[in-house]
């Protein structure tokens, strides 16, 4: 088993998830929760700071989020738990009204249509 491991497992899995979370991000299109859950993985396998995980966290945002973190009343959340609500209610509240707006595209498509 030793040898299997030896032979076909990552040398410095450590090193390998910091590498990982250091190179998360966010792609363009996609909701939050798929960096979420990447990010613990790779966080859960690192003795990473509150401090650390914060600022890495908000570096993977795109700038639809960290846009108005960075301009949030309060100031920039500083614990990793605050930033992960903070952007998570933000990324929730992007998604809702980009479907209100295809929803309301929707609605003068259909209004077009009848008086043609």
């Amino acid at each position: 088993m030793d040898e299997l491991h030896r032979h076909f497992g990552l040398s410095d899995p450590v090193g390998e998830a910091a590498n990982m979370l250091d190179n998360l991000c966010i792609k363009s299109g996609n909701k939050i929760s798929t960096y979420n859950v990447d990010f613990m993985c790779y966080a859960s396998q690192l003795g990473w700071g509150n401090s650390v995980l914060c600022h890495r966290y908000y570096q993977g945002l795109l700038n639809r989020i960290q846009d108005p973190i960075s301009t949030w009343e309060q100031g920039k959340p500083t614990s990793f738990q605050d930033m992960y609500a903070l952007a998570m209610t933000i990324d929730y509240c992007y998604w809702e009204r980009d479907c209100e707006c295809h929803n309301a595209r929707q609605v003068e498509k259909e209004a077009l249509k009848s008086h043609s």
